[in-house]
């Protein structure tokens, strides 16, 4: 893709024209160093490849071990194990 100079010619106005002067005295450059920093800076946030979230999920589906029947019996499974963690209790001698 060839590339092409592009000229570009925008009036700001109001806030819009104060941020824009503030951001040229502090950067020190030109209004086109500015523009141009802005542009590739908007371009790396806005146009970053997307990923499908099925993918960026892939490595959570099922990669855990456990019981097939888990979902559903997860409450005896937890008491259980609950269970197993407390000490064993003494009966009170009458």
């Amino acid at each position: 893709m060839p590339t092409a100079d592009v000229r570009i010619n925008a009036r700001l106005t109001g806030d819009d024209a104060l941020r824009y002067q503030q951001l040229l005295e502090r950067s020190g450059g030109s209004a086109s160093d500015l523009l141009r920093d802005a542009l590739r800076e908007y371009h790396a946030m806005h146009l970053r490849p997307q990923r499908d979230p099925l993918q960026l999920l892939a490595g959570y589906i099922g990669g855990g071990d456990g019981p097939e029947d888990l979902s559903s019996n997860y409450k005896a499974y937890l008491t259980e194990a609950l269970d197993s963690k407390l000490p064993t209790r003494v009966q009170d001698a009458p």
